[in-house]
């Protein structure tokens, strides 16, 4: 009988252990799905901020200020509307807007866009993948320079 209950509780633990493995490889996966959705160069971002510490990224998020009037006061009201979303989603991810927290072994280099929804900056994998599950975040690119189109 003493037999029975150890084979049956050592079934149960290994379901467990099962169970919780699943869980885990399942919530990695939906993470690093909301990445690929954002981010069309997900893994190549990745590879970088695995292989360096960091990767700078654009970081875009829904204009709230949309149709924008062309005279100083419509502008204003633009860049206002932008800055408070950058705002709301930079102190929500590194704390702070004036001073956000720096990286681990790395500057933040963080860079606000007057009129243009987004904002440029420094990341971890974890943080790249936080910003993806971020609903008011809509794409993540590799911050790259690029030649001139004509």
């Amino acid at each position: 009988m003493h037999g029975l209950r150890r084979s049956l509780r050592a079934t149960l633990a290994a379901c467990g252990a099962a169970a919780a493995l699943a869980a885990l490889a399942s919530g990695a996966m939906a993470e690093a799905s909301l990445l690929s959705q954002k981010a069309p160069e997900a893994a190549e971002i990745t590879a970088i901020a695995q292989r360096q510490g960091y990767a700078r990224v654009i970081v875009q998020f829904e204009s709230p200020a949309g149709q924008i009037r062309p005279d100083p006061a419509g502008i204003a009201d633009a860049k206002a509307k932008v800055a408070a979303v950058q705002d709301a989603i930079i102190a929500s991810h590194f704390g702070s807007t004036a001073n956000p927290r720096p990286g681990q072994g790395f500057e933040r280099g963080l860079i606000r866009f007057d009129l243009t929804a987004g904002f440029a900056v420094n990341v971890s994998t974890a943080e790249l993948e936080a910003l993806a599950a971020d609903p008011r975040v809509k794409t993540i690119t590799l911050d790259r320079t690029m030649a001139p189109t004509r």
